[in-house]
């Protein structure tokens, strides 16, 4: 591996962590399509550090709160009534799907990670879950509007509907965002966990699935988002644990070229997942990830085809 492989490498690493496309799957496919070597688990874990370091930046007061609501919260009951500190239990539960997959699968998913047909055939999957999740979501919204609506003595019209559903959902989205409240529970915790526990296979995405099915419960797509990314640290940060475990011997025998090789990894992973927070949580504020199931699909089908094409030649 030269320093123009760290630095492509980890610059897919940051985008493709933080967008619902799989990093893992584009680490994979990306030697497949280029016939480079398959990165080192150094290397992953240097950039799986960048991606941590990204996420902290970014969320880092809200990171600081909600750790302090929660260890605050232990000794005071008005606390425990907080939504930093109700947050912090969910992302605690919704963590706990994740590491069981990762005791206990992590061996046997190792072997499908030079695997390019598990990784377009996940991918499709990915792609399921953004379109069908986003169809629901919806639906739910639009059904917690009509509700609101009608409470209020007022009646949806065929006429007046898209634009009345339009505008409280909006409303509703606003009074949520200004006053801090969670709409999550923990049974969509849990399940959203589960939806992370998936993503050990790669191809499968783990913001495209946490996203996906906290909207499957007509959670706003901004606070799917924010709940994805904050998600995320604990379960990068045991994954770079797990990984520095495994490969530290092999980072500290390391030459120069080693070393210059993960500097360039690591700041092309970190600028990159800086920018790919911020265009995710700008963008889905006014748009769904429809985009991005779209593009898992295209790719699918190019690795089945570049599959095919090379087992004839």
């Amino acid at each position: 591996m030269n320093i123009v492989q760290s630095i492509i490498l980890g610059i897919i690493q940051g985008i493709a962590e933080f967008f619902p496309i799989s990093s893992s799957g584009h680490l994979v496919i990306l030697p497949y399509f280029s016939n480079w070597d398959y990165p080192p688990l150094y290397f992953t874990v240097t950039v799986h550090f960048a991606t941590l370091a990204a996420v902290v930046t970014v969320f880092y007061r809200e990171i600081y709160y909600i750790l302090k609501a929660v260890v605050t919260g232990i000794f005071s009951r008005s606390i425990r009534n907080s939504n930093n500190f109700k947050l912090g239990i969910f992302l605690i539960a919704a963590s706990i799907p994740a590491a069981i997959a990762g005791i206990f699968l992590a061996d046997y998913v190792e072997s499908l990670f030079t695997s390019p047909i598990t990784v377009a055939v996940c991918l499709v999957i990915t792609a399921l879950f953004l379109w069908l999740c986003e169809l629901r979501g919806k639906k739910v919204e639009a059904a917690l509007v009509r509700e609101e609506y009608t409470a209020a003595g007022s009646k949806i019209t065929d006429k007046n509907k898209e634009k009345t559903e339009g505008k409280l959902i909006g409303k509703i989205n606003a009074d949520n965002s200004s006053t801090g409240k969670i709409n999550f529970n923990l049974f969509i915790a849990l399940i959203t966990g589960i939806g992370q526990a998936l993503a050990i296979l790669p191809g499968i995405s783990r913001s495209g699935t946490t996203i996906s099915f906290a909207r499957f419960f007509g959670i706003k797509r901004s606070e799917a988002v924010r709940f994805s990314f904050l998600l995320s640290v604990p379960v990068i940060l045991g994954s770079f644990i797990f990984e520095i475990y495994n490969s530290s011997d092999i980072i500290f025998r390391g030459g120069s070229n080693v070393v210059l090789n993960l500097i360039a990894g690591f700041f092309s992973a970190y600028l990159a997942g800086l920018f790919a927070i911020k265009f995710i949580v700008d963008i889905t504020k006014k748009r769904n990830l429809n985009v991005f199931a779209i593009y898992c699909v295209c790719l699918a089908v190019a690795v089945f085809v570049f599959y095919i094409i090379k087992r004839i030649v």
